[in-house]
């Protein structure tokens, strides 16, 4: 009789428990709102030890997960670059300016900015940024006596740059996407601190001397994955590719076979900025931050890409191959964020993509509450598919759209029993949010522990506006 008493006593804690746990406190979100922007805090890097790590930027790695050729075996390396910086600081500015109240985001916001400008380089048209700062290179790049010093490259700071070849393929040409985001931080930091010296940012021609139009060629990827020519869409470098007297796909694959061979368009030259294959290509992704950029700065109806970014983008949700419709965002959905944010910003073109994107997260979300990319991208890379699908679901509630409350909240309590608590604060481990691309994007990835937290704390500060 005492047992079974006990077990009747046991199961109504259990349930009561779980009833519990099944209910979002938003008391609890403003706590672990507060916390999250504590550990970003006390995480900001302090000091600066040239090549290593700079002041004002957060931890992020680049990770190889099986051995490639030229790349390496499976390792994790430190690596300073614009993205993840330019992508923090965007996520607290908009965080600042939905909320000024945040008072101590803005330190944070001010540390990392010299941060995010020391990517950029300045044009007739505005200023474009690079994925990498410019360093010595690591090694002698040409043959023979070396009369002065070797000029600058881009490059990774930490990652072990094996040969001639890898090191000058890491010397990237300046790309729409890292231009995006740096201008869009000029934008919002202007915004916030009302610095007048910033005016140059990057109007809409910037993006649209480099359109997927009449192009003598076309990347492998796009045209196997997507089918895509003559888009219209932006490109992603913002260089000038290589090109063909009379280009068909089965010189593209012969120009791909003989890559490391100097004759071919693929092959990297010492000190010249590098496209990677020699190709331009177009990603969903890049062109959705395109469009956050030009609406957030007033100056997307100057753009002659605009609409076809917005079709290309329509394009790919509406043939659902979620896992491969960019080259190089492996997170199965980066898509549906990067989407939902340029909508959020004023892309009204892509209510019809909102639409889809919504179903999709109602049809894909499991039974606890998370969402799950490809098991071989980061072992299905569930937290940071969460969090993107999160803040997917409260951006399309933010423009309009009928989001179920109970799909937002099973995500938002699945994420509370993922968060990491110490002394410093509050944190999500960092997830897979950008590759390599191509036939590494799912072998070389970057991470930030810094960067998903930061995209916690701004669900978690849409959620407590929202509901």
């Amino acid at each position: 009789m005492k047992n079974h008493i006990n077990k009747v006593l046991y199961l109504i804690v259990f349930l009561s428990l779980n009833a519990f746990s099944q209910e979002v406190k938003k008391e609890a979100i403003r706590v672990n709102l507060d916390k999250s922007i504590h550990f970003l805090a006390e995480n900001q890097i302090k000091t600066t030890e040239e090549g290593k790590q700079y002041a004002g930027e957060w931890d992020a790695y680049m990770q190889m997960k099986s051995f490639f050729f030229y790349l390496g075996g499976k390792k994790k390396y430190k690596d300073s670059n614009c993205f993840t910086m330019a992508g923090i600081h965007n996520i607290l500015a908009e965080m600042y300016l939905a909320d000024t109240s945040q008072k101590s985001l803005l330190p944070l916001i001010d540390k990392v900015f010299p941060e995010v400008m020391s990517y950029a380089e300045f044009k007739p048209n505005g200023f474009e940024f690079n994925f990498w700062k410019k360093l010595p290179p690591t090694r002698r790049l040409k043959r023979g006596k070396q009369k002065v010093q070797q000029a600058l490259v881009r490059r990774p700071t930490t990652f072990d740059l094996k040969t001639k070849f890898i090191h000058n393929a890491a010397n990237v040409q300046n790309d729409a996407d890292d231009t995006a985001m740096g201008n869009l931080a000029i934008f919002y930091h202007k915004k916030i601190y009302g610095k007048s010296s910033l005016d140059s940012i990057a109007k809409s021609d910037i993006f649209d001397q480099y359109l997927d139009r009449n192009r003598e060629n076309n990347n492998w990827f796009n045209v196997i994955f997507h089918g895509n020519t003559n888009s219209g869409a932006y490109m992603t470098w913002l260089g000038q590719e290589e090109t063909y007297s009379d280009w068909n796909f089965l010189k593209t694959v012969g120009q791909n076979l003989i890559f490391f061979l100097p004759n071919s368009v693929c092959y990297p030259h010492a000190y010249k900025a590098y496209i990677p294959w020699g190709t331009n290509d177009i990603d969903a992704v890049v062109n959705a931050n395109v469009l956050t950029y030009l609406h957030k700065s007033n100056a997307v109806n100057n753009s002659i890409g605009r609409k076809s970014a917005v079709s290309y983008i329509e394009k790919l949700a509406k043939s659902e191959k979620w896992k491969r419709n960019t080259v190089y965002y492996p997170n199965r959905y980066h898509f549906h964020f990067a989407t939902a944010k340029a909508l959020a910003a004023g892309e009204m073109g892509l209510i019809p993509t909102a639409q889809l994107l919504l179903e999709d997260l109602k049809n894909t979300q499991l039974s606890d509450g998370s969402y799950k990319s490809m098991k071989k991208i980061n072992k299905g890379d569930i937290v940071q598919s969460s969090i993107y699908a999160l803040a997917t679901l409260l951006y399309l509630k933010e423009s309009g759209l009928n989001v179920p409350k109970t799909l937002v909240d099973k995500t938002l309590i699945y994420l509370e029993t993922q968060k990491t608590e110490k002394q410093e604060g509050v944190h999500w481990k960092g997830g897979v949010f950008f590759s390599g691309g191509t036939i590494v994007r799912s072998m070389l990835y970057f991470t930030s522990d810094a960067y998903t937290t930061a995209l916690m704390a701004l669900a978690q500060q849409k959620y407590l506006a929202l509901y």
